[in-house]
């Protein structure tokens, strides 16, 4: 309790009254001088109703609500949970097996093309031959490691979810904002995170499924890289890097929303909630500006510089 005063006091703007009613609130009618924070007990005499009362809706409330947090920031996306796993992986190593029959039928498909180009027009004939070859070294490379490079994006991802999961609140952060706001702001912060709780949940494990779907069918994409109008290659890598910014700016603005609700420092719950709906309509946005970052193109150019350096 002395604690939570002393923080509360050195917020900005907090008035000398505001200071007092709190620290009235938490003796008067919480009873936090009767709290033990090392057992998480109440010492209430048996005839004192409120301090029964206040002390079961404190540490039942606070421990939900921080038990619901902790529970979803353990719930982190691991690469060993979708390359490791025999069913993903059985379909994707038969993917990968007719991956090779159709890269050899483009490249035979692609090797006429340029011949007969290359008789009537030698100049572009032999640009197109240089961009057809690199666009086959870069297929070849990525199906050849096609494991250990989804196992990298994996990882990726997880670096920049755990980052940000590991601990976003304490339960110590939850009882001090419940002494300060009341055991009602608690209830109404119960019933807010788990709501939002659900509707992020489902948010990650669509993206984990969709990890699943791209890994499986990657190996498939990756030889149509060699085709100028059925290239699905640049779609699969921009669906990958849209899914992991997706994915980790939905899970910034859960992190920053909880923060907000349970910060001394400004905390506040119209702020808190307009970042869990700001969450929620990144993808709207994303696919605004293209669901990309570019990087599928940066891929396409990297490919043409090469091929035009080769050809000095």
């Amino acid at each position: 309790m002395d604690e939570t005063i002393t923080e509360y006091s050195k917020t900005e703007g907090v008035k000398e009254q505001s200071i007092k009613n709190a620290e009235s609130y938490m003796k008067n009618v919480l009873y936090l001088e009767k709290y033990n924070y090392e057992t998480n007990q109440f010492d209430c005499k048996w005839h004192e109703i409120g301090c029964h009362t206040n002390s079961f809706l404190f540490t039942t409330v606070s421990g939900f609500v921080y038990g619901a947090i902790d529970s979803f920031s353990k719930f982190q996306l691991d690469e060993s949970f979708i390359t490791e796993n025999p069913v993903y992986e059985g379909y994707m190593l038969n993917f990968k097996s007719l991956a090779w029959t159709i890269a050899a039928i483009f490249i035979l498909w692609q090797t006429l093309k340029i011949v007969i180009l290359y008789s009537g027009n030698g100049e572009e004939g032999m640009n197109s031959l240089y961009d057809k070859l690199v666009a086959t070294v870069t297929g070849g490379i990525l199906l050849g490691i096609y494991g250990q490079f989804f196992d990298w994006i994996l990882e990726l991802t997880h670096l920049l979810t755990e980052t940000m999961l590991t601990s976003p609140v304490t339960h110590y952060d939850i009882m001090q904002v419940m002494a300060i706001n009341s055991v009602g702001y608690g209830l109404i912060l119960m019933v807010v995170v788990s709501a939002i709780l659900f509707v992020f949940f489902l948010s990650v494990l669509y993206r984990t499924v969709l990890f699943v779907i791209l890994y499986i069918t990657g190996v498939i994409a990756i030889p149509t890289i060699v085709n100028d109008q059925y290239n699905f290659f640049n779609l699969w890598l921009k669906t990958v890097v849209s899914n992991i910014l997706t994915l980790t700016i939905q899970l910034l603005c859960f992190v920053l929303g909880i923060k907000t609700l349970v910060n001394l420092q400004g905390g506040n719950m119209i702020i808190g909630m307009i970042f869990f709906i700001v969450g929620l309509s990144i993808p709207t946005l994303l696919n605004q500006f293209g669901a990309s970052t570019g990087s599928a193109k940066a891929v396409g150019s990297s490919i043409k510089y090469v091929a035009r350096y080769a050809r000095r």
